[in-house]
């Protein structure tokens, strides 16, 4: 199963989105409507190759001149933990900006980086505040000395980023109705076009859009069973230690055991039983 939780996955809707050039320029007049002096040569897309993951992180930055736009995405559920994927991806990012420039930490003067603005883009159901921190939703202490606030979107608007928005919970309601399917991807697409979602968007990049959904919903479906098969191999071994060391049975007391409560055929109840005694020998 490893080789399913590390593989790479195609980029999500969210970052070919966002990675094309007429659409990341729309995204950031989205957010700074009092510079429209910018062009898209001024905007450079980064986004961080994701090495070992157990997640498809939807993450990616934008330099513009001497702002840095570090935006990250939230499905579903919500957790005060998108702080850390934010400050994760700001110090890889800033790291990486050194390098590319040259910069050496250790010089005396004083670095001239990029002025970070930090976005989270929650497309989930639970009521969030619009602003999150790390001093105040983190830490909750007035004396923490590091703080990273970033701003919180979730309507659905009209424009580019509140489209995104209404794509995601059109997709949301597709995979309740068909499943992880190439049905609920094409009738997200129907249902969005229908309603003028990302139209330009979904005209050109229809198949990439499918093929690209249809991958995720392999990757999602893959990690569900991977949990799955951990929690389940979790408890047998929770299960064997009890019968070893609580009720003191032997072996092959415990190898009929574990047969019979989880349903393992003879060899796999025979590896967890071998495994266990590997680990408590150590």
């Amino acid at each position: 199963m490893s080789d399913i939780v590390n593989r790479e996955v195609k980029n999500s809707v969210f970052i070919d989105l966002f990675s094309q050039r007429s659409y990341r320029m729309q995204l950031f007049c989205t957010l700074h409507p009092e510079m429209p002096d910018v062009t898209d040569d001024d905007l450079k897309t980064i986004t961080l190759k994701q090495v070992i993951t157990n997640h498809q992180y939807n993450d990616m930055a934008l330099q513009v001149r001497d702002r840095l736009l570090i935006f990250v995405e939230a499905q579903s559920s919500w957790s005060v933990n998108i702080l850390l994927r934010v400050l994760l991806y700001f110090a890889d990012t800033v790291q990486g900006y050194l390098h590319d420039h040259q910069m050496d930490i250790h010089s005396s003067g004083r670095l001239k980086i990029p002025v970070p603005e930090f976005y989270v883009i929650y497309t989930g159901k639970t009521k969030v505040s619009d602003i999150v921190s790390l001093k105040k939703d983190f830490f909750q202490s007035e004396g923490c000395g590091v703080d990273l606030e970033a701003r919180v979107i979730t309507a659905e608007t009209d424009d580019i980023i509140g489209q995104y928005i209404i794509f995601s919970h059109v997709m949301d309601d597709q995979v309740r109705k068909y499943g992880r399917s190439r049905k609920a991807a094409e009738e997200t697409i129907r249902i969005c076009r229908n309603r003028k979602v990302l139209v330009e968007y979904l005209n050109e990049r229809e198949k990439e859009v499918i093929d690209i959904m249809i991958t995720l919903f392999d990757q999602e479906y893959a990690m569900e069973q991977y949990g799955k098969a951990q929690q389940e191999e979790g408890r047998v071994i929770e299960a064997i230690d009890i019968y070893r060391y609580e009720m003191k049975m032997s072996d092959e007391a415990i190898i009929t055991k574990i047969m019979k409560k989880f349903s393992l055929s003879l060899d796999e109840a025979k590896r967890y039983v071998c495994a266990d005694s590997v680990r408590a020998a150590r």
